[in-house]
């Protein structure tokens, strides 16, 4: 099939070539010229300046008059058939471009933007530095803020409608490591979007061959949505108001407590950060031991890591409780499901 099409337009190109010959030589005929070589040339310089698109001065004879208005019209298809080709060539490649998308894994994405997404993107850059992760920003407006991040080679802006299933898709929120749905401050309903991007993104959960589970984390406006949010498949839902709230609280009562979470929640290399250490992460023969225990394996752990020194804080029972400095009714034994919540200068991946 591929080859006909090539014998087919090779036939036509060279149609076209007998044409525009056969019409320049019956313009010379027309004209009388072949007896005289400078009446033939000049003929000819008149004939190849109208296939320029300019009109020269009018033959003599009305069928050299006929025939230069066919070499006008000639010229005219033909150049905007040249200029059709070089066109489409241009848009192939700048589509070429546009389509040819990184393939990103265990990277973080961001859907939507706000006043918060800054410092939020320089967060995620300073506690990734020593293994860095993609950050993926989808938008579908203008990120004026993404020329602050032009020297950041893991930070990608991506103008599109994070709602669509193709655009998550198409930037593999299935291989991420988290979603993050900020709320879009210049939409009418931003809960109400969010959760039509939470939609999406579990429905990518649901095709066959996905195995993973999507973490999505949205950013809560009105406190009314926060059960629409859980329900369209958030798995945590977070906002500032309730935050800022407690922090304002506690305040009130012990004077600078909000420097104390403000240390906590920025990371830094001068500032403690908390982390969860996973099942698998830790010696198995901390399986079974009580939160003292725990806590005493732990201080003597840090005493030989006085670089990165860990304090142990809590506990994640499987995938949802939070039990921090338990009481001994709350937390008798460690289990193989269970995480410990630690507190450390930078990231630690493993302990042993």
């Amino acid at each position: 099939m591929q080859s006909q099409n090539k014998r087919l337009r090779f036939i036509f190109a060279s149609a076209l070539v007998l044409l525009l010959v056969g019409l320049i030589t019956l313009l010379l005929w027309s004209e009388g010229t072949f007896a005289s070589r400078a009446a033939a040339w000049e003929s000819l310089e008149n004939a190849l300046i109208t296939l320029m698109g300019e009109y020269p001065d009018k033959p003599k004879t009305i069928v050299g008059r006929v025939v230069q208005l066919l070499l006008l019209i000639f010229s005219t298809f033909a150049f905007g058939a040249i200029v059709g080709k070089i066109s489409s060539f241009f848009v192939a490649q700048a589509l070429q471009q546009e389509n040819a998308v990184k393939q990103f894994n265990d990277h973080i994405i961001i859907c939507n933007w706000n006043d918060k997404a800054p410092a939020i993107v320089n967060q995620l850059l300073e506690t990734n530095q020593e293994y860095p992760k993609d950050i993926v920003v989808i938008s579908a407006s203008v990120v004026e803020d993404q020329e602050d991040f032009k020297d950041q080679d893991h930070v990608y802006f991506i103008q599109a409608d994070p709602t669509h299933h193709d655009t998550l898709e198409k930037f593999q929120a299935p291989q991420s490591k988290s979603v993050i749905l900020l709320a879009d401050e210049a939409s009418e309903g931003p809960d109400e979007k969010n959760a039509l991007i939470a939609l999406a993104v579990k429905h990518l959960e649901q095709t066959p061959d996905r195995q993973k589970e999507i973490h999505v984390i949205g950013e809560l406006v009105n406190l009314d949505r926060h059960r629409h949010l859980m329900e369209a498949g958030v798995d945590e839902v977070i906002s500032a108001r309730d935050y800022s709230a407690g922090i304002i609280a506690q305040s009130a009562v012990f004077k600078n407590m909000s420097a104390v979470y403000q240390q906590l929640l920025t990371y830094s290399d001068g500032s403690n950060e908390f982390y969860f250490i996973e099942p698998g992460c830790y010696p198995t023969h901390l399986l079974g031991k009580s939160f003292p225990e725990l806590g005493e394996w732990i201080s003597e752990y840090s005493e030989s890591h006085a670089d990165n020194p860990v304090l142990l804080l809590g506990i994640k029972r499987g995938n949802e409780e939070i039990l921090l400095n338990p009481s001994q009714r709350q937390f008798q034994r460690l289990s193989e499901e269970d995480s410990l919540i630690v507190m450390a200068f930078r990231q630690i991946h493993s302990i042993d």
